[in-house]
C-alpha cells in the first residue's frame, strides 16, 4: 500500500518555518541599518524576538491542529499587534505582512480569515494615513483599499488550491482503501473458488471410491458362503478401487493433476472408467469413441480432465440409482469441443423435482460452466437418464454458472 500524500502544509513546514526566521531577522537588521535612534530600533527588536518566540513556541502545533484552535488564535493575538507595532515604529516593518497574511489564512477559518485581513489593511493604512500631514488623499485610500482586496483574494485562492489538494488527498485515500478491500475481496473469492473445487475434486473422486468401497465389500459379504468366487472378485475389485483411491487422495493433498487415468490419453482414460463400471454394475457398459478418435489428436489437459470427471461422476449416479441394464458412453468431437454423452435405460427421475443429494449434479454444472461449456440431463419417470455435456477444448472464459434445475437436453447437443 502506498503512502498517502501529505498535506501541502506538512511538505513545506520546515522551509515555510526558515522562510519566517528570515524576514524576521531580515526586518531586524533593516531597522538596525535605519538608524532611526536606540530606543525605537531596541522596540523594534524586541517586538521582532517576541514574534520569532510566539512562532517558535506556538506555529508549529497551531499548523497541526483541527481550525480554530487555541494556539492559533493564541499565536495571531501575539503576532498581528507586534507586527503593527513594528510598522508603527518603522516603516520597514511592512515586510513583517509578507509572512504574516499566509499564517492568518493558515490559522482561521474562511470567514474571520477575511475580516482580520481587511481590519489588518486598515489598521496599517490607518498608521499611514496618520504619518501624513492633512487627511488621507483619494490615492493613498485607494491604494490600501485595492491591497485590502488583493489580499483577500489571493488569500482565497490560495485556500481554495489547499482544499481541493485536501479533497484529492480524501479521494485517493478512499481509492486506495478501496482498491485494499478489492485486493481482499478478490483473494477471499479465489480461496473460496479453490475450496470449492477442492470439494468437488473429493467429491468426484475420494466420496465416490469410498461408496464403491463400501457397495464392494457389502456385495462380498453377502456372497461369501454362498458364491466364495464372486466374493473373491469383489474383494478384488474394492483392493483395486482402493489402491486408485489412495493415489487420487495423494494428488490432492500435493496439489498435482488428477491420478490415475487423468493422466493418460482421454480414450484409455474412458476405457478403465468403463471397464471399472462394467465390473461394478455387472451389465453391460458400451463405450463408443470411434468420432473422437477420427477428429485428431489428444486435448488439453484441463478440458479432457473436466470430461473424465463428468463421467466419473455420472457413471457414479447410474451405479447408485438408476438400476440400469445397459449403459452407453459416448465420446466425440463437436463445434471445437470435446462432447460426452452417457445414456442409461434405468428408472430415471424427474430432472425438475428438489433432491436432496444433487451435490454431484450441481458439481458438474459448475465444473462445465467454469470452462464456457454446456450441460444438460433428459430423464423422466421410468424412461432412464441421459446426459450430454460439451466443454470447449481451448478455453478462453468462464460460462455463468447455471441454476440447480437440470431440464432437457438442447436440441443443437441431442444429435
Amino acid at each position: 500500500m502506498t503512502t498517502p500524500d501529505r498535506n501541502v502544509w506538512e511538505r513545506t513546514a520546515p522551509a515555510w518555518h526558515a522562510v519566517f526566521v528570515l524576514f524576521t531577522v531580515g526586518t531586524g537588521v533593516l531597522a538596525v541599518a535605519g538608524g532611526r535612534g536606540p530606543g525605537p530600533v531596541l522596540l523594534t527588536v524586541t517586538l521582532l524576538a517576541v514574534i520569532l518566540l510566539a512562532h517558535a513556541l506556538l506555529a508549529a502545533r497551531a499548523m497541526e491542529a483541527p481550525l480554530p484552535s487555541r494556539a492559533g488564535v493564541a499565536y495571531l493575538l501575539v503576532t498581528v499587534p507586534a507586527t503593527l507595532a513594528v510598522f508603527a515604529l518603522d516603516r520597514v516593518g511592512a515586510t513583517m505582512l509578507f509572512v504574516l497574511f499566509p499564517m492568518l489564512w493558515r490559522l482561521l477559518p474562511t470567514r474571520p480569515a477575511v475580516t482580520t485581513t481587511v481590519l489588518v489593511v486598515a489598521a496599517v493604512g490607518g498608521l499611514s494615513a496618520a504619518a501624513q500631514p492633512g487627511p488621507p488623499s483619494p490615492a493613498m485610500i485607494a491604494l490600501f483599499g485595492s491591497a485590502a482586496v488583493c489580499a483577500v483574494l489571493l488569500g482565497l485562492w490560495i485556500t481554495a488550491i489547499c482544499d481541493q489538494s485536501e479533497r484529492r488527498a480524501a479521494v485517493l485515500d478512499e481509492l486506495e482503501r478501496t482498491r485494499s478491500e478489492l485486493v481482499a475481496a478478490h483473494r477471499e473469492a479465489g480461496a473460496l473458488a479453490e475450496r470449492e473445487r477442492f470439494a468437488r475434486d473429493v467429491h468426484d473422486t475420494l466420496a465416490q471410491g469410498f461408496t464403491s468401497l463400501m457397495l464392494l465389500v457389502r456385495a462380498a459379504s453377502e456372497q461369501l458362503e454362498r458364491d466364495p468366487d464372486a466374493a473373491r472378485r469383489n474383494l478384488d475389485l474394492a483392493e483395486s478401487t482402493a489402491r486408485d483411491n489412495l493415489a487420487d487422495a495423494r494428488a490432492l493433498v500435493g496439489a498435482a493433476s488428477p491420478a490415475g487415468p487423468a493422466g493418460d490419453p482421454l480414450t484409455t482414460a474412458l476405457e478403465r472408467l468403463v471397464s471399472g463400471a462394467r465390473e461394478a454394475l455387472g451389465v453391460p457398459v458400451r463405450l463408443d469413441t470411434a468420432d473422437w478418435r477420427a477428429g485428431g489428436g489428444p486435448a488439453p489437459v484441463e478440458p479432457v480432465v473436466a470430461v473424465l470427471r463428468l463421467a466419473q461422476e455420472a457413471l457414479a449416479n447410474v451405479r447408485r440409482h438408476a438400476d440400469a441394464g445397459t449403459v452407453d458412453v459416448l465420446l466425440s468431437r463437436w463445434d471445437g469441443g470435446i462432447r460426452l454423452e452417457v445414456h442409461d435405460d434405468g428408472r430415471g427421475f424427474d430432472p425438475e423435482a428438489p433432491r436432496p443429494d444433487r451435490y454431484g449434479v450441481d458439481g458438474m454444472h459448475h465444473r462445465v460452466a467454469e470452462l464456457g461449456g454446456t450441460l444438460g440431463l433428459d430423464s423422466a419417470p421410468g424412461a432412464g437418464c441421459r446426459l450430454v455435456a460439451w466443454v470447449p477444448e481451448h478455453p478462453v472464459g468462464c460460462g455463468p454458472a447455471p441454476g440447480r434445475a437440470t431440464g432437457p437436453v438442447p436440441a443443437g447437443e441431442a444429435g
